[in-house]
C-alpha cells in the first residue's frame, strides 16, 4: 500500500467499522451519494476517518425511511436551518410511531 494511503480505510475496512457491507458503499459511490476520498490508480477506494460523521448521517436518515434521493439532495445542500428544520420534522415522525407503538402495546397487555 502506498505510504499515503497508510491514515486511509479500504473499502472492507470501512465497510466494517460502519456495520454495512462493502456494496453498499459502492451502490452509494454509484449514485453518488457517498464517494471514497481517494481512488488510485487501480481503481481501489479509501475512505477517510473524516468521512465517518457523513455516513453516520446517512445512516441515521435511511433508518428514519429517508429516501436516497432526499438523502442525497439534503447534503448536497445542507445547512444549519436545514438540518434543524429536518430534525424536527423526523422527531414529530418519530413521536407518533412511538404513540402508535404505546397504544398497540396497552391494547395487547
Amino acid at each position: 500500500m502506498n505510504k499515503s494511503l497508510h491514515n486511509y480505510f479500504t473499502t472492507g475496512e470501512f465497510a466494517k467499522l460502519c456495520g454495512v457491507n462493502k456494496r453498499t458503499l459502492f451502490h452509494y459511490h454509484d449514485i453518488g451519494l457517498f464517494c471514497p476520498a481517494i481512488i488510485d490508480e487501480n481503481g481501489y477506494r479509501y475512505y477517510s476517518y473524516r468521512q465517518f460523521d457523513v455516513f453516520l448521517i446517512i445512516s441515521i436518515l435511511k433508518e428514519l425511511n429517508v429516501p436516497l434521493k432526499k438523502v442525497k439532495t439534503y447534503l448536497d445542500e445542507r445547512t444549519a436551518e436545514r438540518l434543524i428544520n429536518l430534525s424536527k420534522q423526523k422527531i414529530t415522525e418519530v413521536d407518533r410511531e412511538i404513540e402508535k407503538l404505546l397504544t398497540i402495546k396497552h391494547l395487547l397487555e
